[in-house]
């Protein structure tokens, strides 16, 4: 080879080299880009986790380790967050790719978001994680016509006379089940605990589909636990006891009902999205495609349906007889609701759509879980202040007098009738006390302030329902930093807190005032904080079924049971993370008391 040619072959050596280099280095800034443009971009002047920007998983992996090491909640690291960086409202970075989530800890100016800025509407985080279950269910709406045209159909399944007439009586001998199935358990177990867990879970689920679906719906959870345990001899109930008389007692359920079964497992559908990232994408790429999960759903849209059917059936069948409806359930209302909705839009009624389907199993899912969660909440804060429970107990006797002298339990019609300020107050604390829900969240549709800070579009604010200014003293903010109407509000007296020394304590007497003429003591609902169902007009609809249920559970418990301390290994405050915050240990010790 010549001279030249070396030469030649060398420059063209030396050119892919370089090119190959310029080829590389390219492509490493465009990753480096990449990756920039990848990480968190904070929200200026909101205080934030600086090392969590450094990470395309922003603040994800503190999350977890924290949860994991301190057996936590998600919310509780949410909670740390703002006391950590000594601050009312932080931002966080839990989605790869998305905007952070903006964390409030004041009640004071959550309410101004809540009832009074129209800039802030329902975000889609429950969207992400119900929207499987029920794409056409209001849940999943912004506060647009779809939403009023859904509430429309169920307005008036919250009012005072669909409460007496419908709702209580199927509420109450649902209840009094738990009542016969907890008898039954005390008798056998004597002065032994046994998780409560279950048996509220379910009965709250008998309550809530008696409700929806009428008294003579024919599936129950509780039934089958009672028959199973009235079927045991003599030796086979000894032979559930421990030799420790601390050691819980395990009890059999029996066979679970097919539609009660469905019902438990896509709640369960659920709670398995709670921890991901992408609740809505792994819904439709994997927990929908399980086994259990399509069968579950296979069998709910069958009864739905079947129960829809069923109160159609009802409706032409009174016309046929010349008789007004009889509304017997929530699903006769909504079919009849429908009906006249699709009269006045000159349209042909669609009974078994989308909409009817979704609310009307909407009901069940949203009426079950929180308020059984917020009752096992409050059976473990009623057995570790037994005298609490002793006075809520006496005020409940003294004004059911006539149950007590006939040996009864109080009727439906007692207990709705019946004004009880301490119960009203003990409900309200536990509400107060307990993390059953521990955020409500909203989304800014224009750019706005808070806290005068800059709030982008898009931006999703969890305002949370514990912690400081509810559970703890308030952090000290400036007036100048609240918003205009929130200095109005203060001004004309409408805004409240609770005192910093027994904030953290469990005190139902908070919630009660002098009467006008001084003689005795009424309920106070206004008398602070509270965030248990929201608040404006996106709270939660059900909230006025949740108190009935709650008022008719706590009263029968109470005038059946004495709940008796549980051992120290039997009573954490520990929560798990499922569709509501459920307490993770929650025993009883049942003490039966004679009428």
């Amino acid at each position: 080879m010549s001279t030249e040619s070396l030469q030649l072959l060398l420059a063209d050596i030396r050119l892919d080299f370089m090119s190959f280099g310029l080829l590389l280095a390219t492509a490493a800034l465009s990753v480096s880009l990449l990756y920039q443009w990848a990480l968190p971009k904070p929200i200026p002047g909101i205080r934030y986790n600086e090392k969590a920007t450094k990470s395309i998983l922003g603040d994800a992996p503190a999350m977890i380790s924290y949860i994991t090491k301190n057996d936590a909640a998600w919310f509780e690291w949410l909670l740390k967050t703002s006391q950590d960086l000594k601050s009312p409202i932080v931002q966080v970075f839990l989605r790869p790719l998305s905007s952070p989530l903006v964390v409030l800890c004041d009640f004071r100016e959550a309410q101004d978001v809540l009832i009074r800025r129209r800039e802030f509407d329902r975000s889609p985080i429950f969207g992400d994680l119900f929207s499987g279950l029920g794409p056409d269910h209001h849940i999943n709406q912004p506060t647009n016509h779809i939403w009023q045209s859904h509430r429309r159909l169920l307005k008036d399944l919250m009012s005072p006379p669909f409460l007496r007439d419908v709702a209580g009586p199927s509420l109450h001998a649902n209840l009094s089940k738990l009542v016969r199935l907890w008898e039954i358990k005390a008798s056998i177990a004597g002065d032994r605990p046994f998780s409560a867990h279950d048996d509220i879970y379910e009965a709250a689920l008998d309550a809530v589909q008696g409700f929806v679906f009428g008294e003579g719906f024919p599936h129950s959870a509780t039934e089958p636990k009672i028959q199973t345990l009235l079927g045991l001899d003599k030796l086979a109930r000894a032979a559930l006891l421990p030799l420790d008389k601390e050691e819980p007692v395990g009890f059999p359920r029996g066979e679970t009902d097919p539609v009660v079964k469905a019902t438990l497992d896509l709640s369960a559908s659920i709670e398995e999205l709670q921890s991901s990232m992408a609740p809505r994408w792994r819904y439709k790429l994997w927990t929908s495609k399980k086994p259990w999960v399509r069968r579950a759903l296979a069998t709910k849209n069958i009864f739905v349906r079947h129960q829809l059917e069923i109160a159609v059936k009802r409706l032409y069948d009174s016309r046929d007889l010349g008789s007004e409806p009889r509304v017997q359930s929530a699903v006769d209302y909504i079919v009849l609701q429908n009906e006249k909705l699709a009269e006045k839009e000159n349209k042909k009624p669609d009974f078994y759509s989308g909409a009817m389907m979704d609310e009307s199993f909407g009901l069940i899912t949203a009426g079950h879980d929180t308020t059984s969660t917020t009752v096992l909440w409050a059976l473990k804060y009623l057995a570790d202040h037994p005298s609490a429970q002793h006075r809520l107990r006496a005020a409940i006797r003294i004004n059911h007098v006539h149950a007590t002298a006939e040996k009864r339990n109080p009727a439906i019609e007692e207990i709705m009738g019946s004004q009880i300020p301490l119960l009203d107050a003990t409900l309200e604390e536990c509400l107060r006390c307990a993390p059953t829900a521990p955020g409500v969240d909203r989304q800014a549709q224009c750019d706005t302030e808070l806290l005068g800070h800059f709030i982008p579009k898009g931006t999703i604010v969890m305002c949370l329902s514990t912690g400081p200014s509810m559970m703890a003293p308030s952090f000290e903010i400036t007036e100048d930093k609240r918003s205009v109407t929130s200095q109005l509000a203060k001004r004309e007296g409408r805004d409240r807190s609770w005192d910093p020394e027994d904030i953290g304590v469990f005190k139902p007497e908070r919630w009660l005032k002098p009467t006008a003429d001084g003689k005795g003591l009424e309920f106070d609902p206004t008398a602070g904080p509270l965030l248990a169902f929201g608040l404006g007009i996106r709270a939660c609809f059900g909230r006025k079924l949740a108190y009935l249920e709650l008022r008719v559970l706590t009263t029968l418990i109470l005038w059946n049971f004495e709940l008796l301390p549980c051992p120290k290994e039997l009573s954490g405050y520990k929560i798990i993370s499922k569709v509501s915050n459920s307490p993770k240990q929650c025993y009883v010790r049942l003490r039966k008391i004679d009428s």
